[in-house]
């Protein structure tokens, strides 16, 4: 079977990894409730691991999504319209949310910014609050494209070991890139690419179930015994971060455990199903990009509303339940109809701009009309 075949064969959506991204959005969620006022579910460096598994998450989907596929103005159209719909509406609507909050409330105000910071983050380059990681995330986009690029054109045996040259030196030279860039994290987000080539090879039809199974629990019962600090040899705890939240990023012994994680996580098998693909985590998995945005202020005005009136516990399961309310109205009065009606002019817009370009550079002919549509296809992406 040739690996063209395979690709044909693998689906495009995979049930878990939905509930792998709640997993990865609630392990934030829990590591900031002790950071304004409220009991500690887990240690803030706990949302370290969640942003962590965001970040190969989403390496992974840009490469089981898109490396496979042509590389032409219609694809490459889909691509940026894909991207720019998700990520930007919700980003910039939660960022000038936060500007006014900060106006209003001032510097007590848990996501406060000031003018300076604001410019910062409409350009994608702050680094305030839970804001930060979403600029790696935009710079990955555009190096993705690149790699992407080199891989359909022929240029995969200078790519690949480029890559893989780049990121050990970034690895080397970690601690001199701010973390807002994707220097600093390009080990996490390409080793994600990598994963998603070997499943789309066809690597998890030879992965027993049972050991994926075996994996996944594993790797829950690890994380969650670190988060909690039951883990039982404390050197051990801190040589993963968790007196410095840059060890996280950085230790390639994690990032691999994660990465197998994740692997595992993309074998169908009765554990994992159970786990990360029944309704609700996949729901929620839906909703995480609003529940990562928005959460932390749902969870400071919980807290300060009831202040003294109920028990710790209790605030939290308040504060939790209305921030994924709030995610979910988000998600569908907002995130999903604003990604509805972007997809398809951004698309057209792109396409267009590219078949200018390539014409005024002599590059190519008018492309037929039914070509064209693939670029505006509306259709469903993470």
């Amino acid at each position: 079977m040739t690996t063209s075949e395979v690709d044909k064969k693998q689906p495009n959506i995979i049930p878990q990894l939905d509930g792998l991204r709640a997993f990865a959005a609630l392990l934030v969620v829990g590591s900031h409730t002790g950071q304004i006022g409220l009991p500690l579910i887990f240690p803030s460096l706990t949302g370290g691991f969640g942003v962590l598994l965001f970040f190969m998450l989403s390496g992974f989907l840009m490469g089981y999504l898109y490396l496979h596929k042509p590389l032409d103005a219609p694809s490459v159209a889909h691509y940026v319209a894909a991207r720019v719909a998700r990520i930007a509406p919700i980003y910039l609507l939660a960022v000038t949310l936060a500007y006014i909050a900060s106006a209003l409330l001032g510097p007590q105000f848990v996501y406060y910014i000031n003018g300076r910071d604001f410019l910062r983050l409409l350009a994608f380059s702050g680094s305030s609050h839970i804001f930060w990681s979403i600029p790696p995330e935009v710079q990955f986009y555009v190096a993705f494209a690149a790699f992407w690029y080199a891989v359909r054109r022929g240029y995969a045996g200078l790519a690949v070991p480029a890559v893989i040259l780049l990121a050990g030196v970034t690895m080397l030279f970690r601690p001199i890139f701010p973390g807002i860039s994707l220097p600093s994290h390009f080990h996490i987000f390409f080793l994600g690419v990598t994963l998603a080539v070997m499943v789309r090879s066809g690597v998890t039809a030879i992965i027993s179930a049972k050991i994926a199974a075996f994996i996944q629990a594993v790797s829950i019962i690890a994380l969650l015994m670190a988060s909690l600090r039951i883990w039982p040899n404390k050197e051990f705890i801190e040589s993963i971060g968790w007196d410095d939240n840059a060890v996280v990023y950085g230790n390639i012994g994690l990032v691999i455990c994660f990465g197998a994680f994740l692997l595992a996580s993309t074998v169908r098998n009765r554990f994992g199903s159970a786990i990360f693909a029944n309704k609700p985590m996949r729901r929620i998995g839906g909703y995480s990009f609003s529940l990562y945005l928005l959460h932390e202020p749902i969870l400071a005005g919980t807290g300060y509303l009831t202040s003294g009136l109920l028990p710790g516990s209790i605030v939290i399961a308040i504060g939790i339940l209305l921030s994924l309310v709030v995610a979910a109205i988000s998600f569908h009065w907002f995130e999903r109809p604003v990604q509805d009606a972007l997809r398809a002019p951004i698309a057209k817009l792109v396409y267009a701009i590219i078949v200018r370009v390539k014409l005024a550079l002599g590059w190519a002919q008018p492309a037929p009309a039914h070509l064209v549509e693939p670029a505006v296809k509306v259709v469903s992406t993470p």
